[in-house]
């Protein structure tokens, strides 16, 4: 397996394609990880590899991409795709970009996306030239020299307000996916002369569902979907109307990254027995329009930026950071979304610092830790101390934002840097 990370982006994923043509297995990581982390996810690799080969070495022997999702819970899952997983899709990119040979495509997503990765493999399977800007944020430069751009719902709206702003661009086609288009994003794009195509996918099931014009996603030819059992039945709080089905998302299709055992955060297998993978999203499906409309998250997962962040999973690696003396800083730690107009929500946490730990004391240690043992879309942006975390009858916190106003909550904890 060859990993490689980095700060210079577009060298990384040459890296990652010279590595797989050679016929390695390729693993782009992130280079604002640890190297406890980043071994960490290397090691998580090489282990799935070998499970997967000890229960269908068939498959093992035709993974070319260990993937991560979105990088987002507190240790990223790897995702292992085959090349062709990834380039069944690719005639359909294709035809939606409609790019004649050797324009560019603009990829502003981190190397360690999924997304970024796949878009690389399909720049070098179609001949398609790859401009990687050098920084997390688009600038008015970045605009000109591409045909095209794959992004993110925040990165579009980046795009979106320089073009406001008069910038000087080369763009005529949008890919955007990751989460929800934003309101009135068609129609800022539409009014640049933009042409704009909104998907739904993700690392394990790849592309889903497409819209093009604003009438709706509709699953790829070939997309299986269904929607599992809903205690809310349809029609009910404007979330499903008569005609359509709502519940959980399942998708089987030729997309999929490789089977493997885990499972979502209830506990539930991700795989199917029939092959389906369990999304972990909410929908609703009207198989008589063919239109797929995505609720949201099934569990309490917080969408910042494109990246899927498993609350659990930050509260859990939190709630694990010692002080000095051996012992947690904080007796429980609550994390939520809170909204973000650019990144749709930011990542908050509310920490309960353990008896005898000041609150000062119990912040400073959890954010010096944070570096270390989340990925960056994980990481609080804002944090405050309370006294007291509401529990539930059986000693569970209580998943409601502490009320701002409560002298319980102390706002002085500052918010750290997107």
């Amino acid at each position: 397996m060859h990993a490689v990370r980095g700060r210079d982006r577009a060298a990384v994923l040459a890296e990652a394609l010279a590595a797989r043509a050679a016929g390695s297995v390729a693993l782009v990581g992130d280079e604002r990880w640890s190297e406890e982390l980043f071994a960490a996810q290397v090691a998580q690799a090489e282990q799935a590899l070998a499970d997967l080969a000890a229960r269908d070495a068939e498959t093992a022997a035709r993974i070319g991409w260990a993937a991560f999702t979105s990088g987002s819970t507190g240790r990223p899952r790897v995702v292992l795709r085959t090349d062709e997983s990834w380039r069944v899709g690719h005639g359909a990119v294709a035809g939606w970009l409609g790019l004649s040979a050797g324009e560019g495509l603009l990829v502003p997503v981190h190397p360690v996306s999924s997304m970024a990765v796949n878009a690389a493999a399909f720049c070098a399977a179609t001949g398609t030239r790859l401009r990687v800007p050098g920084r997390a944020r688009l600038r008015a430069e970045d605009l000109r020299g591409a045909a095209a751009l794959h992004a993110t719902p925040a990165q579009l709206l980046d795009v979106l307000d320089l073009l406001d702003d008069s910038a000087d661009s080369t763009l005529r086609v949008l890919l955007i996916g990751g989460d929800r288009l934003p309101d009135g994003a068609r129609e800022r794009a539409a009014a640049h002369g933009l042409r704009l195509s909104h998907y739904y996918g993700s690392a394990e099931a790849s592309f889903v569902a497409v819209d093009h014009d604003g009438t709706g996603l509709r699953p790829l030819p070939g997309v299986e979907v269904r929607v599992g059992h809903d205690d809310a039945p349809a029609g009910v709080d404007g979330e499903g109307a008569a005609d359509e089905a709502v519940g959980p998302l399942e998708v089987r299709s030729a997309h999929l990254a490789a089977l493997d055992d885990s499972r979502l955060s209830d506990g539930v297998a991700r795989w199917s027995e029939d092959g389906f993978l369990r999304t972990g999203d909410r929908a609703a499906w009207d198989p008589a329009s063919g239109v797929l409309r995505v609720l949201g998250r099934a569990d309490d997962a917080i969408l910042t930026g494109g990246a899927t962040v498993h609350p659990a999973d930050v509260e859990a690696e939190l709630q694990a950071v010692t002080g000095a003396d051996g012992r947690p800083v904080a007796a429980a730690v609550l994390v939520l979304g809170i909204e973000d107009r650019r990144l749709g929500q930011r990542v908050a946490a509310w920490v309960q610092p353990a008896p005898g730990v000041a609150a000062d004391e119990a912040l400073a240690a959890l954010r010096a830790a944070a570096p270390r043992r989340l990925s960056p879309a994980a990481r609080p942006r804002r944090w405050q101390t309370v006294e007291t975390l509401e529990r539930t009858s059986s000693g569970k916190v209580r998943r409601v934002r502490p009320d701002a106003e409560d002298r319980n909550v102390r706002s002085d904890g500052g918010e750290d840097g997107a």
